[in-house]
């Protein structure tokens, strides 16, 4: 096989316990990471990766957890800023449970709205936003009565 014929391989390693997120958007990646808190302070082994060829996506991120699993709310927010990404619970080194990740009719108090005249943003009241279209994702805020884009909201 000739230099030109040989695929670049990666290989990152497995876990025993915790969890996987793959087919994420890579220019999202580092997003998420912040999302999940993960910082310098993190004591578990973390990996994080972007830019992976992808044949359904053409490139994707992907980010590995030890001996931590994503609360409700962290795969709700990661619905929202990446679609397309798949969530792996590792026990043993082996995938116990595997999910695609869906965006919920109903989104609460985990996105800002862009409306500074918003009651959400003036009281301390939870944001409130029903999707709209899931695909580009449109939301509605119950509140202000206002649609918003992907591109609009921030991620509390």
């Amino acid at each position: 096989m000739s230099k030109n014929e040989k695929k670049a391989t990666r290989t990152i390693s497995q876990i025993e316990r915790g969890t996987v997120i793959d087919h994420l958007d890579p220019h999202v990646v580092f997003q998420v990471v912040r999302i999940l808190g993960i910082d310098d302070q993190i004591e578990d082994t973390v990996t994080v990766g972007t830019n992976f060829h992808s044949n359904v996506l053409g490139k994707k991120g992907i980010i590995k957890i030890a001996n931590r699993f994503l609360t409700q709310d962290a795969v709700d927010k990661l619905s929202v800023i990446s679609p397309s990404a798949t969530v792996s619970m590792i026990e043993d080194y082996e995938v116990k449970r595997k999910f695609k990740v869906k965006i919920p009719e109903l989104i609460e108090a985990i996105l800002k709205c862009p409306n500074p005249n918003c009651v959400t943003n003036t009281e301390e009241w939870p944001t409130r936003f029903r999707v709209a279209v899931r695909d580009p994702l449109l939301l509605f805020c119950t509140y202000c009565e206002r649609y918003f884009g992907k591109h609009d909201i921030e991620i509390l």
